[in-house]
């Protein structure tokens, strides 16, 4: 028991006070005064006369009018009832042993971490019960962020964490539930933890529990408490481990025991002495604790023993730092001598003396004691200096306080005191922030978890290496996207390669010439003038941050003299330091940067282009030397980055080759072939020297500049997914079956079963009817019961033990087959035959800290923190393969186990628990992707869902971080899966509406566009393999009725294949009175995104021919928005059509687009046929990309007549438009020789006005121009 629990006198006069009080139920707050009976909330207690007295009643006792003093000089204190009631539950606390086996069984719930210990005699599992993230999720609604820095959805508080320590009986447990229940108000409820029970001395609870603090829960910087087993207990087994074991045998299974969320194999615990349980209370606890607290309070009773106990603290302290490096703060330490008499000197109550009195008391003892001066000596050789035990402690923590808690029968000073250790706890918690915000190393709440899995998996595997936080930060915080940062990288590569066989000095001296050729590379890139040291001063302060973060945070620390270094509070002086390196890597990388320019200069000749040359020195000269060099064994392939292009150090690497390289785009373009306007070509990997005899030639795709963006959303929805795939085989029909749908998309982004769909249409290339076939076999093979669940009741039994209701093994090896069991989403090395055509995806997943994952093929920059991580390790060795991204998307609670990704220690779950509808994940990847995107909007977004019933009630379903669950409770939870998926599929419309909610409003509607099968009833659920037939036949029927809307889709995708590039732009001054005086001229071309002699260019020419009108040729309509004056046609003639079929070729020609206005929009229109136009990709939009002209908004009517002598026929192109600038786009009429016939309208309350342009093929002298005559007339009388 912590603190003294009293005796039976007590207890038994406060029971017969309460028994012979008034019967009058008292409200919250309120207690009854044992003098007059009276109800009030101003009832205090005295703890000398063991009764509740009133504000009158207390001055009518004598002893209390006259101040007189119990026995030992305890005065009469006046306590609030309510609380001296607190303090007296908790130090009075159930003895028998029901109800003690219901508080134990409670306090499952708040493990943190532990350790399992089988039976069968195999090592001890460290298990990971998810504590710290359901704390975070249960106050994650009431926390209200003071400032809001981050993107909605990230959780940047910046948990605290205090660890309870000391032996075994010393009150830690008391302590915590002190500081709780005092903190909580009457209407709150907070978790504490199993007080022990008096007279007994066995271990109250077991491994490391979690508990949060009331008054910091719900705030930015929320504070938790871990109370750890206790110290010395030896191998008695803790009385919670003991209920524990009992419940596990008993014949009825609970189902509130909790489950680990991760586990691992203590591989260091091989020995009986090392599996103990002593051992990892001493060892282990300590070095996880020691290493992420901000404060340890150390809990002893005996103030006799404090020597023993500050051994205790330096030995703790000291095998725990021994075993981290660059740790950033060291902890705070806090002294609790519980349970002090009441009658010591009043003076020893304030922690500032009781600190001092104690420290001088054994200051001297640093001489004698054979600990201290072990430790001492350790230091002395540092040259730190060590003359008392104070000098000591603060070389193992960052302060040290000492705090008396009396023992009972005192409760206002136990509150006082009690208050007064809070209090210590909040500052030392301020301190420690501060001073990690100071070192950049402040972690938010989803940081710190990730730093604890690293901890986890690193003390799993070995207790005698350290922890290296910069290590953990290099996968959690990435060094940032700069020159400097990608210097950093490459360094820390070399580091790792040569293992420390070369120190930092020459680490940098090997760096500074490729470091000045990639600087060369830049400057020319970027057109840099100037000499060397002109352009080299541009480049110093990142070659300066990146050897000072190299000195500072990613070299071991050392110290001159020892080998092996601490890092501990105090000054030191490292080896290598970045003053003493700074200016020898400067003249280094500056005289070879010189070296380089002369080079450049010589080879130069009066007709080459500057940055060839300076590319073929770069790569010729500098890199096939450099990484020859470096790697020692030949093996370039060693330096490979996926978050910086080692090819250049500038910028993010995108492109994956053959060789397992991947480089940026600036740099397939200086090193590759051009072969058309959207392909390189590459004969050899630049990092690796005479790679063009290895490998065969292969080409790399790229999104034209000027092209607009194309997205693909696929929602999540288990079987139903059929519905989606069978929403892209009508559009794939409609373009003849014989275009792949997802090549007319830029981005695909899918969730779960839309995840799996994603992934198979890009990553692997297939086709819709491919995909079908497989998304069949998959379903067939993935929704596999376990044995014994097709069983009544066994099943039940089965399938909520095993907490998912199918096997996990057959669901792996479909996914497997389906993806290849090799081939990553993203770098690795490929067969030239495996490079697919430039499209990116990406597919949702969630951690089990309820945090979004977003896996890709592709890379981009983002400086900002977003509601979601996208994750991008390093290297290869942490990136997930195809089939294991698709396993993360859809790991379905209660349908399948999470996926545990071994490489990046990660738990995945189904994407669809946060993002089951990815559109606004896709609205900012595109963003990302392309922020120089010349249009403001993407050409199209199609939203694809998996069915819904659009008559049943939405009801709005609360998501939540997935919970730890029983049998029985699991069971309930798959009785609410079938009502979840209804509402699932409900709250991806809402998704979709809420998106579009927020587009501005001049967004056009045409180019949003969300697709999903409405049903006749509520869509199957998940796993319902057997109606996925009937459903799918539902989407058929469903879709053959919306055959006009799926037809409009496929031609509007069909006609943003083609784009407009600009040549060059010139004005023209012109003196004709008919023309305006000041013309601006565009010169360009339209051309095909699909490459040149491609299958996919002969078929879009097909399509075209197909769909296009039956007596004349297809065209584009290219016009000034808001003006008819100089609109003109460009016909897809049978020549052109031709060229494309058989030839594989698109050739329009030069076009001249004569604009009025440079500021305004230009619309170009593909017109397939009658009713059927559509803008190309990237319009409209300002050709000049200068400032919109806002101001302008026309507003009128013009007719106007293209005359073309070579056809009888005449076109009616009618556009309507609306007052505030908006308008559609322009419908076909065909006219016959007399004129436009009737034209029926009908007008909204904007469409006010319209514009027509009547397009007569009988005058041009050529079918792809018309000279254009115009007059205007107003609607009203047409």
């Amino acid at each position: 028991m912590p603190i003294d629990s009293g005796d039976s006198n007590y207890r038994q006069q406060r029971s017969r006070s309460r028994t012979n009080s008034s019967t009058y139920q008292s409200l919250p707050g309120e207690e009854t005064c044992d003098s007059c009976d009276r109800t009030a909330s101003d009832v205090s207690y005295c703890n000398v006369c063991n009764t509740n007295l009133c504000e009158d009643c207390w001055p009518a006792q004598a002893a209390h009018r006259k101040r007189r003093l119990a026995p030992g000089n305890i005065p009469h204190e006046k306590t609030n009832a309510v609380v001296a009631r607190k303090i007296q539950r908790v130090l009075d606390p159930p003895s028998t042993e029901e109800k003690r086996s219901q508080l134990h069984e409670n306090d499952e719930q708040k493990a943190w971490f532990g350790i399992e210990r089988p039976n069968n005699g195999s090592s001890p599992i460290f298990q990971d019960y998810g504590r710290y993230e359901n704390l975070l999720a249960t106050t994650e609604e009431s926390w209200h962020p003071q400032f809001q820095t981050t993107q909605l959805g990230r959780d940047s508080r910046t948990p605290s964490l205090v660890s309870f320590v000391g032996q075994t009986g010393a009150g830690k447990s008391t302590l915590i539930k002190l500081i709780v229940d005092l903190n909580t108000e009457s209407d709150q409820t907070y978790c504490t933890p199993v007080v022990g029970a008096s007279g007994i001395d066995v271990p109250t609870s077991e491994d490391v529990h979690l508990y949060s603090d009331p008054v910091t829960a719900s705030t930015d910087t929320p504070v938790f408490f871990a109370d750890c087993e206790g110290l010395q207990g030896g191998e008695r087994e803790p009385l919670g481990a003991k209920f524990k074991r009992d419940r596990k045998k008993a014949p009825k299974k609970d189902e509130r025991t909790p489950l680990p969320t991760s586990e691992r194999e203590l591989v260091w615990a091989d020995t009986t002495a090392l599996a103990s349980r002593e051992f990892a209370v001493t060892n282990l606890y300590p070095r996880l604790l020691y290493t992420f607290s901000d404060v340890i309070v150390f809990v002893l009773r005996n103030p006799r023993v404090i020597e023993s106990v500050f051994e205790q603290l330096v030995n703790w302290a000291a095998a725990a730092l021994e075993m981290s490096s660059n740790q950033p703060v060291l902890p705070h330490a806090i002294i609790v001598l519980n349970a002090s008499e009441n009658d010591i000197d009043t003076q020893q109550w304030d922690p500032s003396l009781a600190t001092e009195s104690l420290l001088e008391s054994i200051s001297r003892t640093v001489y004698r004691n054979p600990t201290f001066k072990k430790y001492a000596q350790f230091w002395r050789e540092r040259k730190k200096h060590i003359e008392s035990v104070r000098q000591l402690m603060e070389s193992y923590y960052s302060s040290i306080q000492v705090v008396r808690i009396p023992a009972e029968g005192r409760p206002q000073l136990i509150k006082q005191q009690v208050m007064r250790l809070y209090n210590g706890i909040h500052d030392a918690c301020g301190a420690a922030r501060n001073r990690k915000a100071q070192l950049r190393m402040l972690l938010d709440a989803e940081e710190l978890q990730s730093y604890l899995q690293c901890a986890f998996d690193h003390f799993a595997l070995a207790l005698d290496r350290p922890f290296d936080f910069v290590q953990a930060s290099f996968s959690n915080s990435p060094i940032p996207l700069d020159f400097g940062g990608n210097i950093l990288k490459l360094a820390i590569n070399l580091m790792h390669i040569w293992e420390n066989k070369a120190d930092v000095q020459v680490i940098f001296q090997e760096l500074s010439y490729m470091v000045a050729s990639c600087i060369m590379l830049d400057s020319t890139r970027n057109k840099n003038k100037g000499t060397g040291d002109v352009i080299f001063s541009q480049y110093l302060p990142h070659l300066d941050a990146a050897l000072e973060n190299f000195c500072d945070q990613h070299w071991p620390c050392e110290y001159i003299q020892p080998e092996n270094g601490v890092f501990a509070v105090g000054e030191y002086q490292s080896r290598w330091s970045f003053e003493r390196l700074q200016e020898e890597f400067r003249c280094n990388s500056y005289f070879r940067l010189e070296e380089l320019l002369q080079l450049l200069k010589d080879k130069m000749s009066h007709r080459d282009d500057e940055q060839r040359v300076a590319a073929e020195i770069h790569r010729d000269s500098v890199m096939a030397w450099f990484y020859r060099h470096v790697s020692r064994d030949g093996r370039s392939e060693r330096y490979n980055s996926h978050t910086v292009c080692f090819c250049c150090l500038t910028e993010p690497p995108e492109y994956a080759l053959p060789c397992g390289h991947i480089l940026c785009l600036q740099c397939i373009k200086t090193y590759g072939e051009k072969r058309g306007k959207t392909e390189f070509e590459m004969q050899g990997c630049p990092l690796e020297f005479q790679t063009t005899q290895l490998y065969h030639s292969w080409r790399v795709y790229l999104k034209p500049q000027s092209a607009g963006v194309r997205v693909l959303t696929l929602d999540g929805g288990g079987m139903r997914g059929i519905v989606e795939l069978e929403i892209l085989r009508s559009i794939e029909r409609e373009m003849n079956d014989k275009l792949a749908i997802h090549y007319f998309f830029d981005l695909v982004v899918g969730t779960s079963t839309g995840g799996i769909i994603a992934l198979g249409l890009v990553a692997r290339n297939l086709s819709v009817r491919e995909c079908i076939e497989s998304f069949e076999t998959l379903c067939a093979k993935a929704f596999t019961r376990r044995t014994g669940g097709n069983l009544p009741f066994v099943g039940w039994v089965v399938d909520n033990y095993m907490h998912s209701r199918y096997e996990t093994k057959p669901l792996e090896e479909a996914l497997k087959t389906a993806f290849s069991e090799e081939e990553y989403l993203f770098g690795g090395r490929k067969s030239p035959q495996s490079l697919l055509p430039n499209i990116k995806v990406a597919v949702t997943s969630t951690v089990s800290s309820n945090s979004a994952f977003v896996f890709s093929n592709y890379n981009r920059n983002c400086d900002e923190k977003l509601s979601y991580q996208f994750y991008r390790p390093e290297g290869i060795q942490s990136e997930l393969k195809i089939w294991e991204a698709a396993r993360a998307t859809s790991a379905a609670p209660r349908l399948f186990k999470p996926f545990h990704h071994e490489p990046s220690k990660q738990i995945y779950l189904d994407g669809a628990l946060c993002h089951n509808n990815p559109i606004k994940v896709a609205d900012r990847e595109w963003k990302l992707l392309w922020p120089n995107e010349l249009c403001d909007y993407p050409d199209i977004v199609l939203s694809l869902g998996t069915g819904y019933n659009p008559h049943t009630r939405r009801v709005p379903v609360k998501k939540s971080v997935p919970e730890r669950l029983g049998i029985v409770a699991h069971g309930k939870s798959l009785v609410k899966l079938a009502k979840d998926h209804i509402q699932d599929s409900l709250d991806c419309e809402k998704a979709w509406r809420d998106y579009v909610n927020l587009l501005p409003s001049n967004a056009s509607a045409s180019r949003f566009n969300r697709f999903n099968i409405p049903l006749m009833h509520d869509p199957p659920p998940l796993d319902d393999v057997q109606k996925m037939k009937t459903l799918q036949q539902d989407a058929i029927n469903q879709l053959s009725r919306d055959s006009n809307r799926i037809r409009k889709l496929s031609l509007q995708l069909l006609a943003t294949s083609f784009y407009w590039e600009t040549a060059r732009v010139q004005q023209e001054d012109c003196s004709s009175p008919i023309v305006e005086p000041m013309l601006i001229i565009n010169l360009g071309h339209i051309l095909c995104r699909f490459s040149e002699k491609s299958r996919e260019t002969k078929e879009l020419g097909r399509l075209i021919k197909d769909k296009g009108f039956v007596e004349r040729s297809p065209f584009f309509l290219i016009c000034e928005r808001h003006s008819r004056e100089h609109a003109q046609i460009r016909e897809l003639s049978p020549e052109i059509l031709y060229k494309m079929i058989y030839e594989g070729k698109f050739d329009m020609g030069k076009i001249n687009i004569t604009l009025e206005n440079k500021l305004s929009d230009t619309e170009i229109y593909l017109c397939i046929n009658e009713n059927e136009s559509f803008p190309i990709s990237g319009f409209p939009r300002c050709l000049f990309q200068d400032e919109r002209d806002q101001a302008s908004t026309y507003s009128f009517t013009g007719c106007y007549q293209i005359s073309d002598r070579k056809n009888s026929q005449k076109l009616c192109i009618l556009w309507l438009q609306t007052v505030d600038g908006g308008r559609e786009a322009p419908k076909i009429i065909t006219c016959g020789a007399s004129g436009i016939p009737p034209i029926r309208l009908e007008y909204q309350e904007k469409a006010q006005f319209q514009t027509i342009l009547i397009l007569d093929m009988r005058s041009s002298p050529t079918p792809s121009q018309s000279s254009i005559h115009h007059r205007r007339k107003s609607i009203h009388h047409h």
